[in-house]
């Protein structure tokens, strides 16, 4: 982005606060000599000296009022022509600009403080739609990538068959990939315009949870897991479909980043008119960075370099989940494991 050139601040609106100020200290030394008109007229002191002192007091005053009128108007509306000089920036894309935020103002501060944040939040946001049209692009382009390569040597009438059918295994390997992707891209973008919950319906939600963890048998029979569940028998009304996607992303990433011979925590209850699913792991964890982007789109961070992934499982989770009207929580540290908490409204249906 170009370097945008500094917008320097007009003083108008100083010089007209300096000569409001200073009109108002013209007013009071009139009101001044109609006080000593009315003292002569009372036989109080000469003429000559009364006048002669005023004068000189009142230009003393004048000049004394249009310096405090013009450092205060400085101090005061520098602050503000500051922070229409950063706004202009920002509306021209630049969001590395700061404002100084000490003033003599505590409202001035607040706006200053105020706008850090906002510029701070435009600047997360920018990056994040770079991050995910670059994410976007590589995700595709890895796959399509491969599967030209595979298909190039395919045509070489030489190889054995035992080639062949390894490089047709990878050649479906990046076409299934390519296809999750698109569809966990379609899926996030149908969710994200979509406000209600069709095709709602009461089942256990503990069975649900189960038949996910065992369709996930032979990943966590390879890493030798142990499997620590502590599933209550839990009726739930809600889509069924979509929180299967729920628990089996959430399963599929505490596999995935679990050390080989870890626990895996699953427990799932009731409490008043709330569900709660936790899911934890004894892997190896999120930096505070990761955590903090972990819900983002596309967003990949020291985790992902351990397995495959396109960075929308969990964005993809969050959004089911407050379509659901719940929340889900993640707690986390560097070696130290995850866990995931869910919690669901399980509200029955109306009666009719």
């Amino acid at each position: 982005m170009a370097k945008l050139p500094r917008i320097k601040a007009r003083p108008r609106a100083a010089q007209i606060f300096a000569v409001i100020i200073a009109g108002i200290i013209a007013t009071s030394t009139v009101l001044t000599y109609g006080v000593i008109f009315v003292l002569l007229n009372l036989k109080i002191g000469t003429i000559t000296a009364v006048v002669t002192s005023t004068t000189y007091m009142s230009i003393f005053t004048t000049i004394l009022g249009i310096g405090i009128a013009a450092y205060t108007s400085t101090k005061m509306l520098s602050p503000i022509l500051k922070i229409n000089d950063a706004a202009k920036k920002v509306s021209r894309g630049d969001f590395s600009v700061r404002l100084e935020e000490k003033s003599i103002a505590k409202e001035i501060e607040e706006i200053a403080t105020s706008f850090n944040i906002m510029v701070k939040e435009l600047s997360n946001t920018e990056t994040l739609r770079s991050d995910f049209v670059s994410n976007v692009s590589h995700e595709f382009k890895t796959p399509l990538s491969a599967i030209e390569g595979y298909a190039t040597l395919l045509q070489d009438e030489r190889l054995s068959k035992d080639e062949q059918a390894v490089y047709v295994s990878r050649i479906l390997e990046n076409t299934s990939r390519l296809s999750k992707l698109t569809q966990s891209i379609l899926s996030l973008s149908q969710l994200e315009n979509q406000e209600i919950v069709l095709q709602q319906e009461s089942y256990m939600l503990d069975e649900q949870i189960r038949r996910v963890l065992l369709g996930y048998e032979p990943l966590w029979e390879e890493k030798e897991l142990n499997i620590d569940l502590a599933l209550e028998a839990t009726q739930f009304y809600g889509s069924k479909s979509l929180l299967a996607q729920v628990w089996s992303n959430l399963i599929d990433n505490a596999i995935k980043f679990s050390r080989p011979g870890g626990t895996l925590f699953v427990t799932c209850g009731a409490i008043d008119d709330s569900v709660i699913v936790r899911i934890r792991d004894t892997g190896i964890g999120m930096s505070e960075e990761v955590r903090t982007h972990a819900f983002d789109k596309f967003y990949q961070g020291e985790r992902s370099h351990s397995g495959q992934g396109s960075g929308l499982g969990l964005a993809l989770v969050r959004r089911i989940i407050s379509l659901s009207g719940g929340t889900i929580e993640l707690q986390s540290a560097e070696g130290k494991g995850t866990e995931i908490t869910v919690r669901l409204k399980n509200e029955a249906p109306s009666v009719a």
